[in-house]
């Protein structure tokens, strides 16, 4: 009998020893009779970071109810700290879904009607058109079709105000945008629509914007590594972000803009991300906590018309199957969830490496690659089109950088050799020197003068340098470098102009 018994002792322990070596995603996968290929997962998370330089990543899965899994990668800062499931990253844009969210929680509580205009929250919420001001509603806003323009945004994401009245001077400087079109009869995706709706969050609640979002969204789904100030996030291990600079990650300060928190600002977890998920595929429960109903959530994930814009989320046909999905990205890190709905299934990426033509010249970015590929695994579907990986395009835009400036150097060195040859050629009309001079004008001057006046003056392009400094510093010292030779070249025509003239009358009759 003592045998007996000390055999199941044995097999017990046993079984809690190997239960303890799985990782949370084998566990879960056994414990659903999941069929998930962990090793292929992994294979090519880590087949992604070595191509594409990616210091770190972090990962969470759901399946229904449950984490079916977490996982961080790489290293969370220059010292070589493990990325870990807890470790904070910033979401960028996927902020928005959790503004969308809190609207709506003010939608079903009463406080906020979707389809009553902006001013009825807002009284002093104005655009450049009284009448325009007056029409864009709510709806218009989380459904990014109230017409407010790019430039709505592009100023104030550099403003790094971290006061208590950050947002609501972010929204107020709308009073002197133009709409470019009619109000509510396009979609265009602009940050300022989810800085007004975090500023009517306010206005409506009583709280701040911050206030809300910890009350009403991070504590009823336990998300105790996320964080709407980064000096917090700093203080609780929040991952150093990284850009690549010709093709290689240089850690560098991320800017926080607190007026934009409502667009972009969140900062959380893998672990968190799993809860919010969670709550997204099962009707807005998670656990014993609703944070909205089936119905709000539903209105929340469908898009008005296809290929525009939900309420914080996209929702696209994929291999015949519906999928729910928001992304992010700016100067450090981007992000993407992914989700589902049929197989209730949710997969969160976030990497802490960004540039800018990760996402603008290479579609997906690749976050959004690596978190759909990872879908399609855990649904046993075969690999999306992959496209050409951003090492590639790092690659061939330093390959372009390098021969761009060796032709400039090239050009420069000869600038003599071709004064000489002029001089002693001649030039002897003003047709002559006319179209050298335009020619020259044009190659040297009119390009680099358009880049330089962007510069200094176009809005946005500060955000451009912040997104990728090498390519655009780059650019602006060629242009630099250009126009001044172009100015220095047409001189140097006219004195070869002058020489031969002189010449000519020098010489004898």
């Amino acid at each position: 009998m003592k045998t007996k018994n000390l055999r199941k002792i044995i097999v017990t322990i046993g079984l809690c020893f190997l239960l303890a070596g799985l990782s949370p995603l084998q566990r879960s996968g056994l414990a659903n009779g999941s069929e998930i290929d962990f090793k292929a997962i992994d294979d090519y998370i880590s087949t992604q970071m070595r191509a594409s330089r990616i210091p770190g990543l972090t990962l969470s899965i759901v399946k229904g109810n449950q984490v079916v899994y977490l996982k961080g990668y790489g290293r969370a800062d220059p010292s070589g700290r493990a990325v870990t499931p807890q470790t904070s990253f910033a979401i960028e844009s996927l902020t928005k879904s959790f503004t969308a969210l809190a609207v709506m929680q003010l939608v079903e509580a009463g406080k906020i009607q979707l389809d009553v205009p902006v001013q009825q929250y807002l009284p002093w919420f104005r655009v450049a058109d009284p009448v325009a001001s007056a029409h864009i509603t709510v709806r218009h806003l989380l459904n990014q079709t109230s017409s407010l323009p790019f430039v709505a945004s592009s100023e104030t994401m550099t403003w790094y105000d971290q006061d208590d009245m950050a947002i609501e001077r972010h929204v107020r400087y709308l009073e002197n945008v133009e709409l470019n079109r009619p109000v509510g009869q396009s979609f265009a995706y602009v940050n300022a629509n989810y800085n007004v709706l975090g500023m009517i969050v306010q206005s409506v609640s009583g709280q701040s914007y911050e206030e809300y979002v910890i009350e009403h969204i991070f504590t009823p789904l336990d998300m105790h590594s996320s964080f709407i100030s980064k000096d917090e996030a700093i203080l609780h291990g929040m991952a150093m972000g990284y850009q690549w600079l010709l093709g290689f990650p240089i850690s560098s300060e991320v800017p926080w803009a607190r007026g934009e928190l409502p667009a972009g600002g969140i900062i959380s977890s893998a672990e968190d991300m799993a809860h919010y998920m969670i709550a997204q595929l099962n009707g807005g429960r998670y656990r014993e906590a609703t944070l909205l109903s089936p119905e709000g959530i539903d209105l929340m994930h469908d898009q008005p018309v296809p290929n525009t814009y939900a309420m914080g989320w996209y929702s696209e046909q994929l291999d015949g199957r519906r999928i729910i999905f928001s992304e992010g990205g700016y100067t450090h890190f981007q992000s993407m969830v992914i989700m589902d709905p049929e197989e209730k299934v949710g997969v969160f990426v976030a990497i802490n490496v960004m540039n800018f033509l990760d996402g603008t010249f290479k579609k997906p970015p690749t976050s959004a690659v690596t978190a759909e590929s990872i879908l399609s695994l855990v649904t046993n579907r075969p690999l999306p089109e992959q496209g050409i990986g951003i090492a590639q395009f790092n690659l061939k835009a330093s390959l372009i950088m390098l021969a761009l400036t060796i032709a400039t150097i090239i050009s420069l060195v000869r600038i003599p050799i071709r004064y000489r040859r002029l001089v002693k050629r001649g030039m002897m009309s003003l047709s002559d020197i006319a179209w050298r001079t335009g020619l020259t004008l044009f190659v040297n001057c009119v390009w680099s003068a358009a880049i330089l006046w962007a510069t200094l003056f176009l809005t946005g392009w500060d955000i451009l340098i912040a997104l990728s400094p090498d390519i655009f510093y780059w650019l602006d010292t060629v242009a630099a470098i250009n126009f001044l030779q172009g100015l220095f070249e047409v001189a140097l025509l006219w004195r070869a102009y002058r020489l031969t003239h002189q010449r000519l009358i020098l010489q004898p009759a």
